[in-house]
């Protein structure tokens, strides 16, 4: 997958919805940082309202605009939760390394954001976060097993161990959750616009923004 660069000639696919659940702490807005502006920032503070940012690729030629949509993670109350999840393509669910309870809650944030969604009909992966805390490279799959054993149980379309300090698998999780989507559309459900007739701000657009919805 390719950021937009030129849009002369490409076509544009239909929106995407994605959102990211997890507790506090677990990382869900540096991972969303890291992949959306490449970067990590020490300073991110504990998300208390959700935030809406998005990035736009490039995939065989068609364009996509990816929303994602932060749910904050001290707050699995069904009536706010469920507001920001209507209509999601995909979900992250992010847990941390070492952290048993941030994996126990899993079972709490499907239960809420299932009062909302047939979960089991939409593409979704686990992410288990900051796999840095494990030392150097050679160690971010030790015991993997276990994180195989714990999606395959719940149904997940696949799970990564990721780390947003230094972008390790970021990428290719979101990528993979995004690639699920497109697979899952019916080919009724897709529909394609000419840049030659839809044509696009690209400053209105900038992947260094995130907007926050209240």
């Amino acid at each position: 997958m390719n950021d937009i660069s030129n849009e002369e000639g490409k076509k544009f696919g239909k929106d995407l919805k994605i959102i990211i659940v997890g507790d506090i702490s677990t990382g869900k807005t540096s991972i969303l940082n890291r992949y959306i502006n490449q970067k990590f920032e020490k300073t991110n503070k504990a998300t208390i309202a959700p935030e809406f940012s998005y990035k736009i690729i490039n995939l065989e030629d068609v364009i996509y605009r990816i929303q994602f949509w932060d749910i904050p993670g001290q707050n699995r109350t069904p009536e706010l939760t469920g507001v920001f999840c209507r209509d999601t393509q995909g979900i992250i669910f992010c847990m941390e390394v070492e952290n048993v309870n941030s994996r126990t809650n899993i079972d709490t944030w499907e239960k809420c954001l299932n009062q909302f969604n047939d979960i089991k009909t939409i593409p979704k992966i686990l992410i288990e976060n900051k796999c840095d805390k494990l030392g150097d490279e050679s160690h971010y799959n030790d015991d993997i097993g276990s994180l195989n054993k714990f999606s395959n149980d719940h149904g997940f379309s696949g799970c990564f161990r990721t780390s947003a300090l230094n972008g390790y698998n970021v990428e290719q999780a979101v990528n993979f959750l995004i690639d699920e989507i497109i697979k899952s559309f019916d080919d009724e459900d897709v529909q394609y616009y000419d840049s030659k007739v839809i044509k696009m701000d690209n400053s209105a657009y900038s992947n260094n923004e995130k907007n926050r919805c209240c």
